[in-house]
This record gives structure tokens, C-alpha cells and sequence, in this order.
């Protein structure tokens, strides 16, 4: 029986282990793509269209509509994605204006105020792993709501707004079926793959990283591990207790989110039991950047209040040491007044009679 808790428990610590390098691994060579593109039209004429496209957060381009022409975000991409590559996709957004255009009129032809400008939108994303395309989506959205989407692994649409149900044949028709695929494998995952067998988008960045730990009310200890600044965005972050792994607490993440410098942040806490006084524990991060996993303990003691916590504090003080030293001057000044008051209407009490010679 307790070779069998044993081989229970070595089999369960080998798999998460297993997990973490897997995940490792795979988190190392992932990429996202997103396309947006917008119309703008009434059921008479198109007004407006305009494409942007990003990777990993990044943009890389956009489409002009009045020009017609791609204009590139990044100089070296034009090398990569190469003169042929670009032109083919300029013509493709050509061709896209007019699919718009028929897209605006034939649903603008229900409402009633057919000068009323519409808004159509195509937002398409995919992914891939290790050079291999993992997800792709395609949304449509129409004056701000959507309508339908598909996920390209299901192949099914999905529709999202009952009254519209009728035009999904359309959608389904082998034309749209096709441009669909082709857009998805020559233009979403196609580019992708160019740019990131050509070079990085930018220049890779190591995190940095804050452990902290903190007393909830509730007096369970919260643990924190929180990194920024890093890129690209793969990146993992554990919890081990005297360097092993394990399930400790309640763990919770925000998710990795860009920052304003196109590099990305992530926090991830742990909230203990309250039995657990939260010793021995350090945040394990592992990014490409770093070689090797790094390994920040948790401090022994509470960590200080955050620096906006504090300048509250200091504000609030000086706004008290001010209110009353203001108290204090008005009480000043409504007690001179009061002695001049009496010296007027008392003025023997104010200088005394000098005695006659």
C-alpha cells in the first residue's frame, strides 16, 4: 500500500513536471495575428474602408483607401514579406472594397433611411505554435454588433443575431467558403510565418520582477510574483516551496497584457490557507531571455504599502496639518478682535490713568 501512495505521488510530480517544460516549449515559438478591416457606407456608395493588421501586439501596416496603396509600420518587413507578396495583397484589398460595397448594400436594403451610414467589419485571427497553426477565428460585425463567426477548426458559422439567420447560405456559398481559406492560409498564417522566419519584430527583452507578500483582512497571507517590460510575450511563472513543485493555495493570473512600449505584463498571485504563514516560497520565471529559470524569493515580512498608498497617506496628513493651522489663525484672529472690541468700549481697561503729580 505505501508503494502505491508512493508511485501515486512520483507519477504525479514526473507528469507536472512534464507539463511545465511542455508548456515551456510550446509557449516559446507562439504568435498571433490579427486582422481588422472597417467599411463605411451608405446603400448608395462606399465611403471609407481601411485595414490594420498586428502580430504579437505589433503593428505592422495598414491599408489607404484613397492611395490604394499598403503602408508598411515597420521598414525591414517589406524585405520579408518581399515586392511580389505585397503587391498580391494590395490587390486583394482592391478586390475587398468591392466585396464591402456589395456587402453594405445588400444588408442596408432592409432599413428604412437608405442615406444612413452603416459600418461593417471583418475581424479575423490566428495562431500558430511551433510553425503550426493552432486557432483561427473570423468575426462580422455590422453597426457595432455581431452577427456571425466562425471558428476555422469547427468550419461551422455561427450565427449570433436570429434575424440575420438568413444570410448564412451565403456565407456557406463555395465563393465566400474559398476566399475564407485562402485568406486564412495565405494571408493570416502565410504572413505570419514570412515575418517570423525572417527576423524579430523587435528586440527581445528580459522581465523584470517584483515578489511581494501581503496580510489580507481576512488574515490569509497573498502571495504576489509580478513581471513587465519582458518580450516577446511567451513567458511562464510557478510557485515552489523549498524548491519544490505543488498546489499551495488559490492561484489567480492577469493574463499576459501589452504594454503602451509593445512589451507585455503579467501577475500572478497565490492566496494561502490561513495556516500557512506563506515561508519558503519563490516565484520561478523562465522567459527566452533570461537562458536559464530565475528564481526571486518571497519576502519574510509583509512588504510596504504601494507608493500611492503612502503619498495618500502623506496628502492626507498635510491636509490636516493645514486645516489646522487654520483653525488656529481664525482662532487667533477672533480673539484679537475681541480684546479690540473691549479696549473700544472699555478704554480705561486698556491704559491705565497715570496718578497726578
Amino acid at each position: 500500500m505505501e508503494c502505491q501512495r508512493r508511485w501515486r505521488w512520483f507519477s504525479s510530480a514526473w507528469i507536472l513536471i512534464l507539463g511545465v517544460f511542455a508548456l515551456k516549449e510550446i509557449q516559446a515559438v507562439h504568435h498571433r495575428h490579427v486582422g481588422q478591416f472597417t467599411a463605411v457606407g451608405t446603400i448608395h456608395s462606399l465611403l471609407e474602408i481601411n485595414g490594420i493588421s498586428f502580430m504579437d501586439d505589433v503593428e505592422l501596416g495598414s491599408y489607404n483607401y484613397a492611395q490604394r496603396k499598403i503602408n508598411i509600420k515597420i521598414p525591414w518587413i517589406s524585405e520579408a514579406l518581399g515586392v511580389d507578396y505585397i503587391t498580391q495583397r494590395r490587390h486583394l484589398l482592391v478586390d475587398h472594397e468591392q466585396h464591402f460595397r456589395w456587402v453594405i448594400q445588400y444588408l442596408a436594403k432592409n432599413g428604412t433611411d437608405h442615406n444612413r451610414n452603416h459600418t461593417g467589419q471583418l475581424l479575423a485571427d490566428c495562431e500558430i505554435d511551433n510553425d503550426i497553426k493552432i486557432k483561427s477565428h473570423i468575426h462580422l460585425i455590422w453597426d457595432g454588433e455581431e452577427y456571425y463567426r466562425i471558428d476555422e477548426e469547427d468550419g461551422q458559422w455561427e450565427n449570433l443575431k436570429p434575424e440575420v439567420k438568413k444570410y448564412q447560405h451565403i456565407l456557406e456559398s463555395p465563393f465566400w467558403t474559398d476566399l475564407r481559406k485562402r485568406y486564412m492560409n495565405e494571408y493570416c498564417v502565410g504572413l505570419m510565418r514570412k515575418i517570423v522566419g525572417y527576423k524579430n519584430l523587435k528586440d527581445n527583452v528580459p522581465p523584470e520582477v517584483t515578489v511581494s507578500r501581503h496580510v489580507n483582512p481576512e488574515g490569509s497571507t497573498i502571495l504576489s510574483c509580478t513581471t513587465t517590460g519582458f518580450y516577446p510575450h511567451s513567458i511562464l511563472l510557478r510557485w515552489e516551496k523549498n524548491g519544490k513543485l505543488g498546489v499551495w493555495g488559490k492561484e489567480t493570473s492577469s493574463g499576459i497584457l501589452p504594454n503602451t512600449d509593445n512589451t507585455f505584463y503579467l501577475q500572478v498571485t497565490l492566496e494561502l490557507p490561513p495556516e500557512d504563514p506563506g515561508m519558503g516560497y519563490t516565484c520561478v520565471v523562465e522567459h527566452s531571455e533570461l537562458k536559464i529559470p530565475a528564481v526571486y524569493p518571497v519576502p519574510e515580512k509583509p512588504t510596504m504599502e504601494k507608493p500611492w498608498a503612502l503619498a495618500l497617506g502623506i496628502v492626507l496628513t498635510v491636509i490636516l496639518l493645514l486645516s489646522c493651522a487654520g483653525a488656529f489663525i481664525a482662532w487667533k484672529k477672533r480673539k484679537s478682535g475681541s480684546s479690540s472690541q473691549l479696549e473700544r468700549s472699555f478704554p480705561s481697561l486698556a491704559s491705565p490713568t497715570t496718578p497726578p503729580h
